[in-house]
């Protein structure tokens, strides 16, 4: 798609930011950056804002990730050609698009629990022309079993634990990332093994909105 001047400058910088600040190492991430405009999922009373480095705020009290977090958790997700994704937390589907972007020809399983952000998240794919994501309306403290098992799960919000459905519908040699905490949250990667689930990486001090239901705030 073709991008104005003004938006391909302000991606410029934040790229040039997040490299320098280390949050982005990978040139496939950093291509779906470039291809997957920001400010195409942000509310119009935020566009100006779309590229600093900061979540934002969309409706139903949730937010857009901040560019460094999500560069971050995608980077360490190490997501390849074909996979199917599930994402935990829609928001308004930019995480899903740049999976959608980096699976290419694979599949990304989105739940949200608020119907006008999945409603939001549906639009803003449709006008990027992405039909890879498929959003669904539901509680994401189950997954989606339907179309398990999944290469990656991603959660995008904050939980007390990683929901135990989910470690059930992730493949072997499957990884999961989440936020596990409760004021602050650690980001957590973990690998299924034939011998049980294995901590990759963990990095504390990030700051997310919680995962609501059984996992995450009551």
């Amino acid at each position: 798609m073709r991008i104005e001047k003004k938006y391909q400058i302000a991606i410029n910088d934040l790229i040039i930011y997040l490299k320098n600040s280390k949050l982005l190492t990978d040139e496939r991430i950093e291509s779906a950056f470039r291809n997957i405009p920001r400010h195409e999922f942000v509310l119009k009373s935020e566009i100006d804002n779309a590229y600093d480095n900061e979540p934002l705020p969309i409706m139903k009290n949730q937010t857009i990730s901040q560019p460094g977090v999500v560069s971050r958790m995608t980077e360490w997700l190490d997501v390849k050609n074909g996979q199917k994704i599930l994402e935990i937390g829609t928001g308004s589907g930019w995480q899903s698009a740049i999976l959608s972007y980096l699976v290419d020809s694979g599949t990304v399983y989105s739940i949200e629990r608020h119907p006008e952000l999945v409603k939001f998240a549906q639009e803003n794919l449709k006008k990027l022309k992405i039909n890879n994501v498929h959003v669904i309306l539901g509680d994401g403290n189950f997954g989606y079993p339907k179309e398990s098992p999944y290469d990656r799960i991603i959660i995008t919000a904050a939980c007390n634990e990683i929901p135990s459905p989910l470690f059930d519908q992730l493949s072997e040699n499957g990884l999961i990332i989440a936020p596990v905490g409760d004021s602050s949250q650690s980001l957590v990667l973990q690998k299924k093994t034939s011998k049980g689930m294995v901590e990759i990486k963990k990095q504390s001090k990030y700051v997310f909105v919680p995962l609501i239901g059984k996992f995450g705030k009551k």
